[in-house]
């Protein structure tokens, strides 16, 4: 009994942090947003924008993992993929030349990272009996078909193509961090009882 009851304050600790997820998710949908407003800008400054939005993903996906570090199950997926994107975004970044001819392969491989950590971390909410889990599990599902378009034919896609790509794939991701965010908050509300 007396484990059970830690484990639940630890529980109650972990997902404290629910708005930092929800943050995360929010600047994926802006960035996924103004890509379809500015579909004009060079296939550069979306290499570049690409690299940011995963950097910032990377870091706030660190900061939530590593404050929680009593979170029963999904951390350690949380902040590999954390880890990931941290390195992936650096390289992007500095080294335009070649994320603008290697985005395709970087965007491709990005989302199905995304779509395993989403439908991982959505089965492990359903385990937990939060409501709503099935959403954030749909969101990786519809990520992880995104992922297989590009990288099934990389080299065929055009330069519009992976701005679009980019655009929905953010969306995307947003949808996805913020469905996960929301059900920590409900999970959150339901432990304050």
């Amino acid at each position: 009994m007396k484990h059970l009851n830690a484990l639940i304050e630890n529980s109650k600790q972990a997902i404290r942090y629910w708005w930092l997820l929800l943050l995360a998710g929010i600047v994926l949908l802006l960035a996924g947003i103004l890509t379809f407003i500015f579909p004009g800008r060079s296939y550069l400054g979306m290499s570049l924008l690409f690299g940011w939005v995963i950097l910032l993903a990377g870091i706030l996906e660190v900061v939530i993992s590593t404050a929680n570090r009593h979170f029963i199950t999904g951390r350690g997926w949380m902040l590999a993929g954390g880890i990931i994107q941290i390195v992936l975004g650096v390289i992007l970044i500095f080294n335009v030349g070649l994320s603008a001819s290697m985005l395709p392969f970087f965007l491709g491989f990005w989302l199905l990272m995304r779509a395993f950590s989403t439908i991982g971390l959505g089965g492990d909410m359903h385990t937990m009996g939060i409501s709503g889990s099935g959403w954030t599990i749909l969101t990786g599902v519809l990520l992880l078909l995104c992922s297989l378009g590009i990288l099934f034919q990389p080299l065929g896609v055009g330069t519009t193509a992976v701005v679009v790509w980019v655009g929905i794939t953010l969306l995307f991701a947003g949808v996805a961090a913020c469905t996960l965010a929301l059900q920590l908050r409900n999970a959150h509300l339901c432990f304050e009882k």
